[in-house]
């Protein structure tokens, strides 16, 4: 991937439904390990009448957006006030078609609600129980989605999230769009 490359990044359901887009963040690093993207001023836009996003909105905040090559979520981490969070995704392993990256969101999500915090919390669990149902996922997917569960608890433990509390990503495109407001 290009650096600097802009890209569309849309979340599935487990039936196939596109049910939101991010219209244009920029690709600002990529390793072995994950590709990362900036989301500040990226457009984002809901399908789905039942989330509190079901209308055009717009992220005026710095916000990097983790794609790992090789697990079964992704990460945003974003600055709000004076405090970093993070936001961790339980969702499929990505694909990239025409650059547009694709995932299969899961619902189950974990919020750190400040990168210093030892508390993490788990969200929308009555909502994954709805989609397990509704969407008839299989035991072995099940199974598979309670392991990563698991393992992001662990790494959480461990502080291994902590290494992608990279200011310096953060801020690189944010910095520049305000620089330019000030040409």
């Amino acid at each position: 991937m290009n650096i600097d490359k802009k890209m569309q990044i849309h979340a599935y359901k487990f039936n196939g439904v596109l049910y939101r887009t991010w219209e244009f963040p920029t690709i600002i690093e990529e390793t072995n390990d994950y590709i990362c993207l900036d989301l500040f001023n990226t457009h984002v836009i809901t399908t789905n009448d039942k989330t509190e996003r079901f209308f055009h909105s717009k992220l005026n905040r710095p916000t990097i957006w983790y794609f790992f090559k090789n697990e079964w979520y992704n990460m945003i981490v974003s600055k709000k006030g004076k405090k970093y969070y993070y936001y961790i995704n339980i969702a499929s392993p990505f694909l990239i078609e025409e650059d547009v990256i694709k995932y299969i969101d899961f619902d189950l999500d974990y919020r750190i609600p400040d990168a210093r915090s030892a508390k993490i919390n788990l969200l929308d669990v009555d909502e994954f129980n709805e989609h397990q149902i509704k969407y008839k996922y299989p035991k072995n997917l099940v199974d598979k989605l309670n392991q990563v569960k698991h393992e992001i608890l662990e790494k959480f433990k461990q502080k291994k999230f902590d290494q992608y509390l990279n200011y310096a990503l953060i801020y690189k495109r944010s910095n520049e769009v305000n620089h330019d407001k000030t040409k």
